[in-house]
């Protein structure tokens, strides 16, 4: 941008003349609509030019036929259509939006070939690419928690890299996706031979990847820049959607699958925000007690009715018309093509309800679920107070150890507890209260309860005078010690 400040008044009236051009026809932020065809260096935006590497950084512009000869001749991957052929086809191209504007100026790539002179991953995969022209959708994005890097994660995965980042990076690191899960998948590979690449990594290539990682998810993590994909939106627009909107077949994320079939799962939101292997059965119950053995994203779980402790008989309805919505997440998560992805009852809920009757039912439900929930963390309380003494002691183990108590031996916990406070977390991670399924929601909470009854555990009334900002307030202490507990779920 021209930042200049001791030109005449005519030259600063004519720059930002040039730069209100510049934001309106690129979307509100940064390079050049059109980028250049010959020589010279234009002006791409500060934090862009950050990311170029450093041998890059004197470069100049060669126009993307530049590119076509090389991008254009084949693919190394498995086949699938060049990228620069598959590029041609959309609608960057058909806005002149070229290899440079997103990779930056290629004069010394194409003298000699290197990652070390164009910007490729993993910094290529970061939002500030495509806030060059999307500024409006970039400045929603970066209000909404996909926009940051969870930071204990990115700890671990450097201090341990072929556990974590080989597992938790999968979701939690967008460079990391981009490069070894979605762009080849994008591209036809299987996901046993993504799985391969990814074991295959060296500890010092994940190192890299957790410094560049500064987002959870990121643009390319939904849209492939490069092409169409044929998924879209619910809306029936192409978006370039890396993944379909709707996916009500369960089965690659049904309880124990592995990270590389849950990753991989066709659902654009519901990759990750699933419960990643999550098993209630008794056995898995009895052995993983250090803490819950699904993901803290367990809403497409939730969402679909599965994962839950259930009775012999199962639930008489296991999901409610949430489950097969037009777009399913995006349709309430994304009203208006909205992407704080935060659900507004006068956009998200249409065309089913009415804004105000969304609020009232949404209200209504997440104050029904609060309670109950609460009421079985009384029954809770008082079985471990009578059996041990201590209230807190129902809980799995480093939740305990995080509030400075030692937890007893899981051995002396009844599988009935444990089927509770699984049913009591899944419920509580999955974070809408019930809106997501109310219906399972309801059937998981009278599961535990009956197998308190079992134990013939009393009801406690004490939660009945709670207030609503109470119960919240006991129940997101929940979630942060869960959080905060030592160690952490790897899938």
């Amino acid at each position: 941008m021209y930042r200049k400040r001791t030109f005449w008044l005519a030259s600063v009236t004519l720059a930002l003349v040039v730069t209100v051009f510049a934001l309106e026809g690129c979307g509100g932020g940064g390079g050049p609509l059109t980028p250049p065809t010959g020589g010279g260096t234009p002006s791409p935006s500060t934090r862009f030019t950050e990311l170029l590497p450093p041998a890059q950084k004197d470069a100049t512009y060669v126009g993307t036929q530049q590119c076509l000869g090389c991008h254009g001749q084949g693919n190394r991957q498995t086949g699938a259509e060049p990228v620069a052929v598959a590029w041609q086809k959309t609608k960057h191209a058909q806005v002149n939006v070229g290899c440079e504007q997103c990779h930056g100026p290629g004069s010394k790539h194409v003298t000699s070939p290197s990652r070390e002179n164009i910007l490729t991953y993993p910094n290529a995969a970061s939002s500030v690419v495509c806030a060059q022209c999307h500024g409006p959708i970039a400045d929603q994005y970066a209000q909404s928690g996909h926009a940051g890097a969870v930071e204990d994660v990115i700890e671990e995965a450097e201090t341990n890299p072929n556990v974590y980042g080989k597992t938790c990076f999968r979701c939690h690191s967008a460079p990391f996706r981009a490069q070894m899960v979605d762009s080849p998948l994008t591209y036809g590979q299987s996901r046993d031979a993504i799985d391969g690449a990814i074991q295959a990594m060296s500890a010092d290539s994940i190192v890299e990847i957790a410094h560049a990682t500064h987002e959870s998810a990121s643009c390319v993590s939904c849209h492939d820049p490069h092409r169409q994909t044929g998924n879209l939106s619910w809306q029936g627009e192409e978006l370039q959607l890396r993944r379909a909107v709707i996916n009500t077949d369960t089965t690659d994320v049904a309880p124990g699958t592995p990270a590389k079939q849950h990753t991989t799962f066709n659902q654009i939101c519901a990759s990750c925000h699933n419960g990643r292997g999550g098993n209630p059965s008794d056995t898995a119950l009895n052995t993983g007690t250090a803490r819950v053995n699904f993901h803290y994203s367990n809403q497409y779980n939730m969402l679909m009715g599965i994962t839950g402790v259930e009775g012999q008989s199962g639930p008489i309805v296991r999901t409610t018309a949430h489950a097969t919505a037009p777009g399913q997440c995006t349709h309430c998560h994304m009203g208006n093509s909205r992407h704080t992805f935060t659900v507004s009852y006068d956009t998200g809920c249409t065309p089913c309800h009415t804004p105000a009757d969304a609020a009232a039912r949404a209200q209504a439900t997440k104050s029904q679920i609060e309670q109950a929930l609460l009421a079985l963390r009384s029954r809770l309380q008082a079985w471990a107070q009578e059996t041990f003494g201590d209230p807190d002691l129902w809980d799995y183990t480093s939740y305990i150890q995080s509030l400075g108590k030692t937890p007893p031996p899981q051995a002396q916990v009844p599988i009935e507890v444990k089927r509770a406070r699984h049913n009591y977390r899944f419920i509580l991670n999955d974070k809408s209260m019930g809106v997501h399924n109310a219906a399972y929601a309801r059937y998981l909470i009278e599961v535990a309860n009956a197998n308190l009854d079992r134990l013939g555990v009393g009801a406690n009334s004490r939660t009945a005078s709670l207030s609503p900002a109470q119960r919240r307030a006991i129940l997101e202490s929940d979630l942060q010690r869960q959080r905060g507990s030592a160690g952490r779920a790897v899938d």
